[in-house]
């Protein structure tokens, strides 16, 4: 009797907590699913076809982790036919003028005056170009020279970051897909390389030739009279190669032992960022600016670094700026910088070349005098847009950089649109802005079913949500709350 009176209390508590508890606290969203695990990482479908990898702990372990778990995608992008394919596509050009060029960027007295105080002499022979080189060979010398560049540079990374570019080269080999210490730390740093060395050769013809058909990354920060509901809104086109890229981005979060936690739309392999959200509520992404002022010798940790290193440890919008200015940023960039919670809040592009640095935020207005610069289209103290060409007054002329057409078009049309859509941007209508290009608007792709190059992310920076599109333009949007 006693037992039996017992369970009834029991079975009555039972149903007392199922009614209160919403049946969410019980199971996961439909399509979420963690399909693979090693320590407190694990790899979740958080939609049909989309993945979230969560990471957690010291450096190393974060970086076995991601290894691990994503050893197969980990091996496709930290490989020398990707590094290859992003050299012949970014610069968007004939065999025969793609081989003038990098015979340019090799030629042996331009590299003993750029990098020799550096690279050896028994180094600079061996990469330089000669007469004979195939593309194939000078594309081998140009990788050659890349890696002893990043080599040089990982001095100015953090140790931690290495430690877990480490640990995915080992976590990715351990689950069946080899790869190399130095593979990771190219895919990480060499991008920084590459441009710097390959900028100040390229940038003087961009006046004749249409090359660096890759240089398309956007963004924007919104807040307060341009949003719907007085949050912080941004969005980042990481707009790059669709090469295998995207067939393998997915959302990672990452809880590290030391800094804030943050949320990346990014690939396995990557232990820098393109676009990421921290939990204060910071968001960081940068955009290719092609400057004759690079230093490729010392150009630093690098813009993927630079980004992670803000994700962690920025605790607000002028901490993030300080980051970047206070460090090495020997390769041109400019960062979108967004705040939503703490402090000051509102975002800026930060426009970066070895030796300058302006930060055009919601309030640069064009002084009356600089007739020849380039003026903002937004006009909105609450609103910042930007593509790949510095707008900052005589910005262009300090880091000799000239503004393509083609950045010029996309910054009027992102900045026509968010003038259009302010006053209702919140998550939702913030991705739809920062898709802008979604074909076949202006255009500019034509396969409305075609591979995203490379992620679409707009952040409620206010909320800490994420929005973003990988993968295919007809794909389904994923939201990720950090």
């Amino acid at each position: 009797m006693r037992k039996s009176t017992r369970l009834t209390i029991i079975s009555i508590i039972s149903i007392i907590v199922i009614a209160v508890v919403p049946l969410g606290f019980f199971v996961r969203p439909v399509h979420a699913s963690i399909i693979a695990t090693h320590g407190d990482g694990y790899l979740e479908e958080i939609a049909p076809g989309k993945y979230k990898m969560h990471l957690e702990g010291s450096p190393y372990e974060m970086g076995f982790q991601q290894g691990y778990l994503g050893g197969d995608s980990a091996s496709r992008l930290a490989s020398e036919d990707w590094f290859k394919s992003i050299v012949t596509g970014m610069l968007g050009a004939s065999d025969e003028i793609l081989l003038i060029v990098l015979g340019d960027i090799l030629d042996y007295n331009r590299l003993v005056d750029v990098v020799g105080s550096v690279v050896n002499e028994a180094t600079l022979q061996t990469v330089k170009f000669v007469s004979g080189d195939t593309l194939d060979s000078a594309l081998d010398k140009l990788l050659a020279l890349c890696r002893v560049l990043v080599a040089h540079n990982s001095q100015y990374a953090p140790a931690e970051f290495l430690l877990e570019c480490q640990g995915v080269a080992d976590g990715s080999s351990f689950g069946g897909h080899p790869i190399t210490y130095d593979d990771v730390l190219l895919l990480n740093m060499g991008m920084d390389a590459l441009l710097a060395l390959a900028y100040p050769v390229v940038e003087p013809l961009l006046f004749w030739l249409d090359l660096f058909s890759f240089l398309s990354c956007a963004g924007y920060v919104a807040k307060g009279s341009a949003t719907s509901n007085g949050h912080v809104i941004m969005g980042r086109h990481y707009q790059f190669s669709s090469y295998v890229l995207h067939e393998e981005m997915m959302m990672i979060e990452y809880y590290p032992d030391s800094g804030y936690k943050f949320l990346s739309t990014s690939a396995p392999g990557f232990v820098g960022l393109t676009a990421a959200m921290n939990s204060q509520g910071v968001g960081i992404g940068q955009d290719m600016v092609p400057a004759q002022d690079c230093d490729p010798a010392n150009y630093g940790m690098g813009t993927l670094f630079m980004c992670r290193y803000i994700a962690q440890y920025a605790a607000g919008y002028y901490e993030a700026i300080d980051l970047v200015t206070s460090n090495l940023h020997g390769c041109s960039w400019i960062y979108g910088i967004g705040d939503g919670l703490y402090g000051t809040t509102g975002g800026c592009a930060l426009e970066t070349s070895a030796h300058y640095y302006r930060v055009r935020d919601m309030g640069y207005v064009r002084p009356w005098w600089a007739i020849f610069s380039f003026n903002t289209i937004e006009k909105k103290s609450d609103l910042v847009t930007w593509t790949n060409h510095y707008i900052y007054v005589r910005m262009n002329d300090l880091a000799d950089s000239y503004a393509v057409d083609d950045s010029k078009d996309r910054y009027e049309w992102l900045t026509n649109k968010a003038l259009d859509m302010y006053g209702t941007l919140n998550l939702d209508t913030g991705a739809v802005l920062m898709d802008y290009l979604h074909p076949p608007n202006y255009g500019y792709y034509d396969d409305p079913s075609g591979p995203v190059g490379a992620s679409i992310t707009a952040w409620d920076l206010t909320t800490l949500t994420a929005k973003a599109l990988f993968g295919h333009y007809d794909d389904e949007w994923v939201v990720v709350s950090l």
